[in-house]
């Protein structure tokens, strides 16, 4: 197994870290020869909560790539969010030409100062130089531990979206609704929230929280939404409405022209802070899922999908 990568900015990778640091402690990188997917999942609860999945064309971000495995050139491996994004925060202030990042085993005697615990017999290295002000070279190295996941490959799968839903593009404004609903999350009520959409009346999309014999509040997104139908419910068809909205003419008049989904509310907000920064949002509602499939940028570098599973209003 070998994985070496060199690189000479890491602003959008820092960037995409940011915006899912709050979700987990620890993320999975998995690296294949073409792309590098970033996944804040929790293993042990897979279909009850959120799960985000980054996609990083491998080659737009690294210059140097060398990445073989037994496992069809493919390294997963679960890493500390937070550690990881300190070094790269670490290598910007240090004005280097590049950052290299290498994969090094340990033995189990723990040698490298890796602890041998959970299964963390690895290392992540990420090293680079830079000249101070006497004009000397510096060296800095670091390495974070990490669990090197080979059973994990197969099962591992990005969520996929069976059920036939209804799309639209939010608007970059559209960021206050959750500042509107954040409002709510210290209410003693279930802590969940009915997401509606329809296509009828130019397009709506409205929450409600109620707590029954107490209240009932809706909210709703008084501007027009373009919303449709995807030609196809699949990731593929998804990914092209992020540039432009497809639509499915024989689809628009079989009846499906309004649906709605429970979700915790908890997870919803949690998505505040990658709508917020992402340039382009298409939401993608079904009857018991919803998801946000956002681009960072113009670019096509970055694409972000935040899934979240719906639960019983």
């Amino acid at each position: 197994m070998k994985l070496k990568l060199m690189t000479r900015s890491t602003e959008k990778l820092k960037e995409t870290l940011s915006l899912i640091s709050h979700l987990r402690k620890f993320i999975i990188l998995k690296f294949t020869p073409t792309e590098l997917f970033v996944i804040s999942v929790n293993g042990s609860s897979v279909s009850s909560e959120s799960q985000v999945w980054c996609n990083l064309p491998i080659a737009r971000h690294f210059e140097t790539i060398e990445i073989s495995s037994m496992r069809e050139n493919n390294i997963l491996m679960e890493i500390n969010i937070d550690l990881l994004l300190q070094t790269l925060k670490n290598f910007d202030k240090a004005n280097s030409e590049g950052l290299n990042i290498r994969l090094q085993k340990t033995d189990t005697a723990g040698e490298q100062g890796v602890s041998t615990k959970n299964g963390r017999t690895a290392s992540l290295a990420l090293f680079y130089s830079n000249i101070n002000i006497n004009s000397n070279v510096v060296n800095h190295t670091f390495r974070i531990p990490v669990k090197i996941l080979r059973e994990a490959q197969d099962m591992l799968r990005e969520p996929a979206h069976t059920d036939q839903g209804l799309i639209m593009k939010l608007p970059n404004e559209f960021v206050t609704m959750f500042k509107r609903l954040d409002k709510f999350k210290k209410t003693s009520f279930n802590d969940r929230v009915v997401i509606q959409a329809s296509k009828s009346d130019g397009g709506f999309l409205r929450f409600v929280l109620e707590e029954e014999g107490k209240f009932k509040v809706t909210m709703s997104w008084n501007n027009k939404l373009e919303v449709h139908k995807p030609a196809n419910a699949d990731a593929e068809s998804l990914r092209e409405s992020l540039h432009t909205i497809s639509v499915n003419p024989e689809a628009e008049d079989d009846g499906l022209d309004q649906l709605e989904t429970c979700v915790k509310l908890k997870d919803w907000q949690q998505a505040s802070r990658i709508v917020g920064k992402c340039r382009t949002v298409i939401l993608y509602i079904a009857p018991r899922k919803c998801s946000l499939h956002c681009l960072l940028d113009e670019t096509d570098d970055v694409e972000l999908v935040y899934y979240i599973n719906g639960v019983r209003s």
